[in-house]
């Protein structure tokens, strides 16, 4: 595997509870240290359309040349869940999930029953993907190859952090909105 694999990672910029639409960010990056794009889509917040965006900025500009898809996390915005093998059927490109802990799905299952009238079927979805599996210091899940592949690739896309450089740089964009927000909501006073 070259130094510089191709990847794109997705992470969302955070949201208020009031807002309806967030913001989806994509970053494309060959190794760990060059960034060849960064990509924005806004989808509904609490939604079941964060699937359709992340397939339509990887099938962009840079879809012949990415390696594999990192995603920080299943949800976005919310409970915005992306259909993992849906993402893979349709860009044939791996999906590789990366979160920090092991995730609570009793609590997930939970919220879900409790706010969504199409519970079952978002339970089902999550319930489809494969096992959470742990990767030295981090979680992960994936879908269109194999753990070592996983291993190598997650290992030449990180540089100082636990997580690839994508999936860092997307979340660091993302936080930038957040400060947006707050100069625009301080000139509107």
């Amino acid at each position: 595997m070259k130094d510089e694999i191709e990847v794109i990672g997705f992470d969302d910029a955070p949201f208020n509870k009031n807002d309806k639409v967030c913001i989806l960010i994509g970053t494309f990056m060959r190794g760990n240290k060059i960034i060849d794009g960064v990509y924005f889509r806004e989808f509904k917040k609490d939604g079941m359309d964060v699937t359709d965006k992340i397939i339509d900025i990887t099938k962009g500009k840079h879809y012949n040349k990415i390696k594999a898809i990192f995603l920080s996390g299943i949800t976005f915005g919310g409970f915005n869940i992306a259909n993992l093998w849906e993402i893979y059927r349709k860009t044939k490109k791996p999906v590789i999930v990366v979160i920090d802990k092991y995730p609570n799905k009793e609590k997930i299952f939970s919220a879900l029953k409790k706010y969504f009238d199409d519970a079952d079927e978002r339970i089902n979805l999550i319930k489809s993907f494969p096992d959470v599996e742990k990767l030295d210091n981090i979680y992960v899940q994936y879908v269109g190859t194999n753990r070592d592949f996983v291993k190598n690739i997650v290992k030449k896309t990180k540089l100082k952090s636990k997580i690839p450089e994508c999936l860092r740089i997307s979340h660091l964009i993302g936080r930038g909105f957040l400060e947006l927000k707050k100069i625009n909501y301080k000139n509107l006073e």
